[in-house]
């Protein structure tokens, strides 16, 4: 999959993919960059039957864990390496096998010590199905 650059520095930017590639977790849930730009980031999953919980429906931490990376990417983008301090999602929609599921994340506030993320989370059929606010904290 070809991962679209809309400006950002092409040294950093082939360093966030190589770490999205290299990254365990993120090949064991199967999250994938799209698009980066300054500040934002889009990322996508494929459910699988592995996502499910008890219920049939994508396990909450699955779509959790896709926009958590999608908003530290986002930060990354700036040049800055962030761990997460808070994190609130309002699930809207439920997700079932087979759904995409795109993650379209940005930085809306970045300081010296800590910054601050929106993610919304889209089905296949532009149906919102989770949006996120998030806080870091900058490591450098």
């Amino acid at each position: 999959m070809e991962v679209r650059n809309n400006g950002i520095n092409e040294d950093l930017f082939k360093e966030i993919i190589e770490s999205n590639k290299n990254a365990q977790y993120h090949n064991l849930i199967g999250m994938d960059i799209i698009e980066l730009d300054s500040g934002k980031v889009t990322m996508e999953i494929i459910i699988l039957e592995k996502h499910l919980n008890i219920f049939g429906i994508a396990h909450g931490g699955v779509v959790f864990s896709l926009m958590d990376t999608a908003m530290g990417i986002a930060a990354k983008t700036m040049g800055r390496n962030m761990v997460t301090l808070e994190m609130n999602i309002n699930y809207i929609k439920s997700v079932k096998v087979g759904d995409k599921i795109d993650a379209f994340a940005k930085i809306i506030h970045l300081g010296k010590s800590t910054a601050v993320a929106v993610c919304d989370a889209y089905n296949q059929d532009g149906k919102l199905v989770a949006s996120a606010r998030e806080t870091f904290y900058s490591l450098n």
